[in-house]
Order: structure tokens, then C-alpha cells, then sequence
């Protein structure tokens, strides 16, 4: 078993680690219709691609886009409703990993390789799919958007690498802001292109994986990017 040219790997949570979509959109449904009927507001609920755009995104900011029409008040008892419904979701099972996700961990690992999360979502999401999933016991670290210190994904990226000491490290995502946040960090990107983005999505990457069993290998041919 041959050490990689990365002391750390760093990962996007839902669509790279987990299949988000298992759970979310029929979750979302649900929490958005009794916030409507709470609310007394009749109006169409979403589809499911618009649910599952705000996936990878800061909630707050993929509500307000997702209902403009909305007062500030109203949206945040929708997200409230969608949120209470998704850990719902997750306690009766709904959660579960992206193919290969566990896998690709346990190798990064038995190299010797540092691992971390960096996600857009909750302190209360994190920890419960970190122990859902049993993902802690694989995970080095991991942040969110309420981790001390930290405002956005780009600040993520640099609390891990200081934490783990190195700026050897790849960041491994689905979405634009994902390779946004590693190119802020000067880390190589790469793109799981069977993630959550949406169609026409542009992401800038320096390597693209269908599937999470390419990553190996492909972190094998690009041993240059640590030396550039």
C-alpha cells in the first residue's frame, strides 16, 4: 500500500459523503407544507430540482432565493418546518452515503492521510450525520457555517489546514462553491460530477471523478499538483 502525495483530503458533507437526495426533497415537501398551513399561504411547492439546488448551499440564503415572494419571518418558519422534517428523515434511516463514501475514507485513512469535512450547513446537521452515519470515527475534523471562526466555506478550508498543520491537501466537492473555496486556499480541486449540481452549474476543477472510487487513482496521477 503506497502512501499519497497529500498529507490531508478535505470533503464537501451532502452530495460528495452523502446522498442527499435520499431524504431531502420528500422532507422538504413535508416541512414546507405545514409551515404553508401554519402560515395560512396557498401557493405551489417547489420541485424537486429547485429542492435539491439549495443542497451544497448556505440554507438561508437558497431560501431566500427559492421564495422571493416571502417575508423574511414567513421563509424562516418554512426552513424551520424543512429542517425539523430532514432530521426526522435521518433518525427513521432516510440518511445515507454516496457510493463508495466509506470505502474511499477508510484507504485515505489507512495511508495515513488527515481527513476533514468542510459543509455549508448547521452545527446540529453535522454532528448528526457525523453519528448517523458513523462518520466521526473516520473524520479528523470537521466545520460548518457555525464553527467558531469561520464565515464561509473559503474560511473552512483554511481553519482545517491550519489545524492539520500542512497546505498539502485536495478539497473533493460537487459544487462551484466547493472549488471556489479550494482555489481561495490555493488547493487543487477536484469535482464529483455525480453530485448535486445543478444542470449548467459551471465548476472550475483540476480533475473531474464520476464516481467516489475514482478519487484513488486519481490522486495517484496528479502527485504534481503538490509539487506545483
Amino acid at each position: 500500500m503506497s502512501a499519497l502525495p497529500f498529507a490531508a483530503v478535505i470533503f464537501d458533507l451532502d452530495g460528495t459523503l452523502v446522498a442527499t437526495d435520499s431524504f431531502w426533497v420528500v422532507a422538504a415537501d413535508r416541512g414546507a407544507r405545514v409551515a404553508f398551513e401554519e402560515l395560512g399561504i396557498r401557493r405551489e411547492l417547489p420541485a424537486a430540482r429547485e429542492w435539491m439546488a439549495l443542497v451544497g448551499t448556505p440554507l438561508a440564503s437558497g431560501f431566500e432565493r427559492l421564495f422571493p415572494d416571502l417575508s423574511g419571518a414567513q421563509r424562516e418558519r418554512v426552513m424551520a418546518r424543512c429542517v425539523e422534517e430532514s432530521h426526522a428523515a435521518m433518525r427513521a434511516g432516510g440518511a445515507v452515503e454516496m457510493p463508495g463514501a466509506r470505502e474511499v475514507l477508510r484507504e485515505l485513512r489507512a495511508r495515513g492521510v488527515r481527513l476533514g469535512i468542510a459543509s455549508n450547513c448547521a452545527k446540529a446537521y453535522l454532528d448528526s450525520m457525523l453519528r448517523m452515519l458513523r462518520l466521526e470515527e473516520l473524520v479528523d475534523e470537521a466545520r460548518c457555517l457555525q464553527s467558531p471562526g469561520v464565515a464561509n466555506k473559503a474560511e473552512m478550508l483554511a481553519d482545517l489546514l491550519e489545524t492539520f498543520g500542512t497546505t498539502s491537501a485536495v478539497m473533493v466537492g460537487d459544487r462551484a462553491s466547493d472549488g471556489e473555496a479550494a482555489r481561495a486556499n490555493g488547493l487543487p480541486f477536484v469535482h464529483l460530477a455525480s453530485g448535486f449540481a445543478p444542470p449548467g452549474e459551471h465548476i472550475e476543477c483540476d480533475a473531474r471523478i464520476g464516481a467516489l472510487a475514482e478519487l484513488l487513482p486519481t490522486l495517484e496521477r496528479h502527485a504534481e499538483w503538490r509539487r506545483g
